[in-house]
């Protein structure tokens, strides 16, 4: 602050402002308990430097980057390439950067005797051709199928990847978060739901299934050996947008969450580092 700014402020009764940082970053709720604890560990490293956490989905966040209401998009997803385009014609471009690996993980009640789906018996249960677990050796008991709603970017890469962007079923149920998943499958004998990796680790009442990439083939968790190596078919990166390369606070944030002090964030919190 130059002397004749501190004159200024002085003359008109008021207090030199502290000298502080804001960097907003919405977007995935997937990654949501992720970036409160990069908050967390960063503002203790950089206390002159706020981060600013809110979820409500990947698409709401890309449409906050698009806007240009958000410093960092956080997002599960790839962005679309309309998407991209939409942030051109407002002057943004958007420049992706990998964060996390991630696991896909598909739950069941702890009580459900299936221990794993082939990606097709995963496929054909979401756009409801399966609705009985009798149909791939469980018990006599309806699935109850469970999905993020469509803000999600879980929700796209799911479609995506796993019906192979076919339409869900007329009976599944859309929640409004990954917590909520793993709270309504604890709760419901027959439920199958699917989330980042870290939202359902050793939470009371489910349990994560394997899955075989192909009939004849073994099914495989997503642990981190599997989800490095490629061999879980549901593997993802968890990824930061910004306009253009990072700049200032930005580029200080995110060249810490990409250090191994970050890095090592990423691991507490459940998902895989990058290195």
């Amino acid at each position: 602050m130059t002397s004749t700014l501190i004159a200024t402020i002085a003359l008109a009764g008021l207090s030199p402002a502290p000298a502080f940082g804001t960097v907003a970053v919405k977007g995935s709720d997937t990654m949501l308990i992720l970036n409160q604890r990069f908050a967390e560990a960063f503002g203790k490293k950089h206390p002159g430097i706020a981060i600013e956490v809110t979820g409500g989905g990947s698409s709401i966040g890309i449409n906050a980057f698009i806007n240009g209401v958000a410093d960092i998009c956080a997002s599960s997803r790839p962005m679309r390439k309309s998407e991209i385009d939409r942030a051109r014609s407002r002057g943004a471009t958007a420049t992706e950067t990998p964060i996390a690996l991630d696991g896909l993980a598909v739950i069941v009640n702890i009580n459900n005797p299936v221990t794993s789906l082939t990606m097709d018996q995963l496929r054909r249960i979401y756009i409801g051709q399966i609705n009985n677990w009798s149909q791939v050796g469980g018990p006599n008991q309806a699935i109850v199928v469970l999905s993020r709603d469509s803000n999600s970017g879980t929700y796209g890469f799911f479609q995506e990847k796993v019906l192979k962007n076919q339409n869900w079923g007329r009976g599944v149920r859309f929640m409004p978060s990954t917590a909520e998943e793993a709270r309504e499958t604890a709760r419901t004998p027959g439920a199958i739901a699917y989330g980042g990796v870290a939202y359902f680790k050793g939470r009371d009442g489910i349990k994560i299934i394997g899955v075989a990439p192909a009939e004849g083939k073994p099914p495989v968790l997503p642990t981190e050996a599997n989800v490095r190596n490629k061999s879980y078919p549901i593997w993802r990166y968890l990824y930061y947008y910004t306009n253009g390369r990072p700049r200032g606070e930005v580029k200080t944030f995110i060249d810490w969450c990409l250090s191994p002090e970050g890095q090592s964030v990423v691991e507490q919190v459940g998902y895989y580092s990058l290195k």
